[in-house]
């Protein structure tokens, strides 16, 4: 039988039983010592004589062309082998059972029955909005900007403010993100970041976690809701000053608007143009929006620490829960969370024109006691109530003209003169608060000209409203002092730790000769 071809060798048949070899066969043989009755030609210039040798069974080959062919015949039976399915098999340890892998319907026991679920998705994950997440443009590119949604705010007006009206239309021509950005949510925030001019990606954030994405493509724009895209934390800064509070305050990573934002923090206590010395500790704690792992966005300063020398002021950001009020407190400070429970004047603007006492009245000419203070302004100038309260009484009173008289806390009493006109639908009775128009400047009455006449009484005797002690109101509700004094106790356990970190720190680099 005749030998067959493999691709690039002739594997020969058994010349004697005419059949083909095996490829273990192949192999021993291919591995078999050369058979001693191979004839080696002697060297030239041997000296013993030829000694006649029996034919070879095998022809004669020089060593050369043997090792060749046999190493020809070597590669053709390694790849004759790559092409044959290997078997492998197991001994159990129970029985000494030969248990071949291939074999079908294995027992449950078996020692290569191994089966183990894999923790797979459902479905393939989908990436944003179907294409790669490499695609995004880059967020540390451009300027990045943050608006607060206000309730008359749409995407066309803040665009626009940011000098961006094509780019709106552009944004408003896709259905999908014409309908997510439609009807913005007063009070959520958008970001938006600018290249060259042009808007590479918008980040409506409509809640902590879900924000609405909308980046350009080579198409136009795409857009698409996440979950946590958008990462809010509290970072944490502290730094000590040695050449100024900006210079230093940017060398440790804060942002222009939160060094600015310091200087108004502490401006009842340190003076940043001359008050700053070298030495003094800065330790803050603000808002940090971060998106695609970089820092985007730093926002509200949140709490804060200034050390000099032996004295150490605190300050933590608290908003009344009406919203009228938001200001940093001094976490230990229960004095300064009261306040005066009046203003001074009635109006937001205008001049004192009369004081308080005896003075020649304008009209009669007599001297008489003035029993309030005058303030002029133009005439329709809105008027204020000084202090909450209620309406005692509204209406004509002869030398007064249009008059009002507030009831107050204490037996305080407040009265406004003169006015042209009251605010629409006021009535006795009605309750008002501290800083609601209540009228406007006029000159009813015995006037000489456009103004509100003040009166401030207690228990009905007149004071000087610019001199008497005012009466002092807690800025905070009870329920609003214990949510405040929660907010501040954690805040200033941050502000130690940031101390302790960065004291820390400098005493490392001190060691190692930073």
């Amino acid at each position: 039988m005749k030998g067959f071809d493999f691709p690039g060798c002739y594997i020969p048949a058994d010349h004697k039983s005419g059949s083909i070899k095996t490829p273990s066969k192949l192999l021993e043989s291919l591995f078999k010592p050369v058979p001693a009755n191979i004839r080696v030609k002697p060297l030239k210039n041997s000296a013993k004589p030829k000694t006649p040798t029996p034919p070879p069974t095998l022809p004669t080959k020089k060593p050369l062309r043997y090792l060749a062919t046999r190493s020809l015949l070597l590669a053709c039976g390694l790849a004759t082998l790559g092409n044959v399915p290997v078997y492998s098999m197991i001994s159990s340890t129970k029985d000494g059972k030969i248990i071949h892998l291939t074999e079908p319907l294995l027992d449950s026991t078996s020692p290569a029955q191994i089966v183990k679920d894999l923790n797979l998705p459902a479905v393939a994950v989908e990436s944003f909005s179907g294409y790669a997440v490499d695609i995004l443009p880059d967020a540390t590119q451009g300027n990045w900007s943050a608006h607060t949604i206000e309730t008359d705010d749409t995407l066309e007006s803040i665009l626009g403010r940011l000098e961006l009206t094509k780019t709106s239309q552009k944004l408003l021509e896709n259905t999908t993100i014409k309908q997510a950005l439609g009807n913005l949510k007063a009070n959520t925030r958008l970001f938006t970041q600018v290249v060259d001019d042009s808007l590479q990606q918008l980040i409506y954030a409509k809640s902590n976690t879900d924000v609405y994405i909308v980046s350009v493509t080579d198409d136009g724009y795409i857009g698409k809701w996440e979950t946590n895209a958008l990462e809010t934390r509290n970072a944490k800064i502290a730094f000590t000053v040695k050449h100024s509070i900006q210079r230093d305050g940017k060398a440790a990573g804060l942002s222009n608007s939160v060094i600015r934002q310091l200087s108004q923090v502490f401006q009842k206590d340190v003076d940043f143009k001359k008050g700053v010395k070298v030495g003094d500790k800065v330790g803050v704690i603000f808002e940090d929006f971060r998106y695609q792992g970089e820092s985007i966005y730093t926002d509200k300063v949140l709490a804060a620490e200034y050390r000099t020398g032996k004295k150490s002021y605190q300050r933590v950001r608290f908003t009344l829960s009406d919203g009228s009020r938001t200001d940093y407190f001094r976490p230990d400070g229960d004095t300064e969370l009261k306040r005066s429970a009046f203003d001074r004047k009635p109006l937001a603007d205008g001049r004192m024109s009369s004081g308080f006492g005896m003075r020649r009245h304008p009209v009669f000419g007599l001297r008489k006691n003035h029993a309030g203070t005058d303030f002029a302004a133009p005439r329709g100038t809105p008027i204020y109530a000084t202090a909450d309260g209620s309406v005692k009484s509204i209406g004509r009173q002869g030398g007064y003209g249009n008059v009002i008289e507030l009831s107050h806390i204490n037996g305080i009493t407040t009265l406004y003169g003169h006015m042209s006109a009251f605010k629409d639908d006021l009535k006795s009775g009605q309750s008002v608060k501290r800083g609601d128009v209540i009228g406007y400047v006029g000159s009813t009455g015995t006037s000489t000209g456009n103004h509100v006449h003040y009166e401030f009484r207690v228990n009905g005797e007149p004071q000087n409203p610019m001199a008497v002690e005012l009466p002092q109101v807690g800025i905070m509700t009870a329920e609003e002092m214990r949510s405040f004094k929660s907010i501040a106790t954690a805040m200033v356990q941050d502000l130690a730790d940031l101390r302790k970190l960065a004291s820390a720190d400098q005493a490392d680099r001190t060691q190692n000769g930073g």
